[in-house]
């Protein structure tokens, strides 16, 4: 995966808090994680609450403030009508995002009877849409380095737009399935550049806002599932109907992704008419046009109403380049946060062979692979991979497990999702309050866990049992303890690595969660076609073996690894 902040990599001592662009989210998205794509600065914890939310004028008077002068004019810019715009903006990606994922599994069991898909192959669907997510994520990162940040930013929403119209005028199995993959290219490049774009005009203490794109994020699935219960039951044949279902009578799902494009394409003229985006200043920089940041910023804090402000600035107020620390007195230990950095600050990519960073990158790899960090990364992984493929295979075949009944029409089947949506909600509030309890963040993410598992036993038996308040009931458990999992998961990986292998460290455990997210859709279509309650069984046994992981964790390593060192290789030995 592509890791789109790569200059906090090059420069690991600054001291802005770590972000984590996590979609702290309604349960219903088809796969959290998979719509995800780490971005992180280093030192601080996540939680708001753990931060410290001193003014910008104390920071200017430590001795150790590593601040670039740079970041500190876009601390003075502050938090003005242009950063709260483009948060807002910003979201709509966020909320495309969670919408798509959630319409994929809206119209899987349509889409079944429309082409007459056997439950082997449907989960294919989502793993095709899974895929190109995994792609997007890499190419826009790319893209967004290479171009600029503005240019991602609004191509991916114009493509989601375009290839989600093209996928309700499929006219196969086939040809559905790579339309989504193309979907999923676009949807998958949408968090990631808009987090990296928002991240890079947000001054310091405010970088906690961030997290008001999970509000986005939620109300995608919320709105996928009101748009379904709206469309699709009057134009899709009765789930249990004895004759073959005819496609011409059953384009209710075709009308929710015909729908949703328009809605993603106004949300694309939304941030190309009505607001005049500026390339990342920061961006700029590192792309050797300074004048242009300069410019950009003057422009910024004329539309934040500081004029004044404006005219003062000049080309040494966007001077990106990090301060060094001090060397250690003990020659044989180093901090994380030190290692490759040289003596006299970041060098200039223009200084270093490019295969300078290739060698970088795989030091980095074996960093969070030496005997300190093995055990730590590989549970943590353990813990990504599990929950992405007991999550993302549950949440898939919702819709489908629902039908199972056969006692409830498709409309009140949808009104099971959109409960369970709207149950998912307060998922992130949940899980940041939890860690502020005397269970921490170890036992406040295995609980949560380990209830998840607990609810998909209860989502069975109701079932069997016919009992609709109980169906409804345990849905409404799982969306609420599985975004409390993801909240608190997201907010802690990045707290337990070192400042120098946490980009790594959570860019391994992203991707690998994308591996399990895409394979939950295959595997769970090979289940049903045994059992329909194999897929849920099996989520409940992979939650547990994710809890697990999560157990074996010691709850002093949510410390941002500063209490970690390394030997330097050759030393010691």
């Amino acid at each position: 995966m592509h890791l789109s902040w790569s200059k906090w990599e090059e420069d690991p001592n600054r001291t802005l808090p770590t972000v984590v662009m996590a979609p702290l989210a309604c349960g219903g998205s088809g796969d959290v994680l998979l719509s995800s794509t780490f971005i992180t600065m280093p030192a601080s914890p996540y939680f708001p609450s753990d931060a410290d939310d001193d003014g910008e004028h104390l920071l200017d008077d430590r001795d150790d403030d590593l601040r670039t002068q740079l970041d500190k004019t876009i601390d003075r810019i502050g938090m003005g009508s242009y950063q709260w715009t483009l948060l807002c903006l910003c979201g709509f990606g966020w909320m495309a995002d969670n919408m798509w994922l959630q319409a994929v599994a809206i119209v899987l069991p349509r889409v079944q009877q429309h082409y007459s898909v056997p439950d082997n192959y449907i989960g294919v669907v989502s793993s095709a849409m899974f895929a190109g997510m995994m792609l997007g994520a890499i190419g826009w990162g790319t893209c967004s380095d290479l171009v600029g940040r503005s240019a991602a930013f609004n191509a991916t929403l114009f493509f989601t737009a375009l290839f989600g119209v093209l996928a309700a005028f499929s006219y196969s199995y086939t040809s559905l399935c790579i339309l989504l993959f193309f979907l999923g290219t676009a949807v998958g490049g949408s968090m990631p550049t808009d987090g990296t774009l928002i991240l890079e005009h947000m001054p310091q203490q405010k970088l906690h806002l961030v997290t008001g794109l999970s509000l986005f994020f939620s109300l995608g699935s919320v709105l996928a599932a009101i748009f379904g219960l709206v469309l699709v039951p009057p134009n899709s044949c009765a789930p249990s109907a004895t004759t073959p279902c005819n496609p011409a009578e059953n384009n209710g799902w075709k009308h929710l992704l015909a729908a949703l494009g328009v809605l993603t394409l106004a949300m694309f003229i939304a941030r190309i008419v009505f607001f005049r985006l500026h390339e990342s200043p920061r961006y700029l920089v590192h792309a050797g046009r300074p004048a242009e940041a300069l410019e950009a910023l003057q422009l910024i804090a004329r539309f934040n109403g500081a004029p004044a402000l404006a005219g003062e600035l000049g080309l040494a107020d966007v001077d990106d380049t990090a301060k060094a620390l001090p060397p250690q007195d003990d020659e044989d230990e180093v901090p994380y946060q030190t290692i490759g950095s040289g003596g006299g600050g970041a060098a200039s990519r223009k200084e270093v062979h490019p295969t300078h960073w290739v060698h970088r990158g795989l030091a980095r790899v074996r960093m969070v692979l030496v005997p300190e960090w093995r055990r730590t990364s590989m549970l943590v992984w353990g813990a990504w991979c599990g929950m992405a493929l007991a999550y993302t295979m549950f949440n898939v075949f919702l819709p489908k497990l629902l039908e199972y009944s056969g006692t409830k029409s498709i409309s009140e089947e949808l009104v099971d999702v959109l409960v369970y949506t709207l149950g998912g909600c307060p998922g992130a509030l949940v899980g940041a309050r939890l860690i502020r309890t005397p269970l921490g963040r170890r036992w406040s993410l295995a609980g949560s866990t380990l209830l998840t598992a607990a609810f998909c036993v209860l989502f069975v038996w109701s079932q069997s049992a016919e009992l609709s308040w109980a169906v409804r009931v345990s849905a409404i458990g799982v969306g609420l303890t599985s975004t409390t999992m993801w909240a608190i998961l997201y907010g802690w990986t990045p707290e337990i690595f070192a400042t120098k292998v946490r980009g790594t460290a959570c860019g391994i455990a992203s991707a690998l969660s994308r591996i399990g997210g895409m394979t939950a859709p295959i595997l769970g279509g090979i289940l049903l076609v045994f059992s329909r309650a194999a897929p849920v069984y099996t989520s409940m046994f992979t939650f547990v073996f994710a809890a697990g992981c999560v157990l074996m964790l010691s709850e002093d390593e949510g410390e941002g690894g500063r209490s970690r060192t390394v030997r330097r290789p050759g030393v010691g030995h």
